[in-house]
């Protein structure tokens, strides 16, 4: 099964601080981007996102982005290590309503 504990999980690819794994680099730019693009576009039908699980390591180089000041404004990131690695990828967390 690909979600054993013996194989991490299914994550296999673990990027390092430097953003890299072999050649392999995090895309900070398009990464900042899609999140930038995930809120405006919640909030104009009038959700929100409520936070992003992505490696608190690896979060400064998102604020290293033409996206720096907005996703400090508005995007909450997580602040301690998941319980799942989330370095190879993000997690969005959205905040719809429920509606009885």
């Amino acid at each position: 099964m690909p979600t054993l504990v013996f194989n991490r999980f299914g994550y296999d690819i673990e990027f390092y601080e430097q953003a890299q794994f072999e050649q392999f680099k995090i895309d900070y730019t398009a990464l900042a981007a899609h999140i930038f693009e995930l809120h405006t576009s919640a909030t104009a039908k009038g959700y929100d996102l409520w936070r992003v699980i992505f490696d608190p390591t690896l979060q400064a180089g998102l604020y290293k982005t033409k996206y720096a000041n907005y996703l400090l404004e508005h995007i909450q990131f997580s602040t301690k290590p998941s319980w799942v690695r989330h370095d190879e990828h993000y997690h969005v967390d959205f905040l719809v309503p429920c509606e009885k």
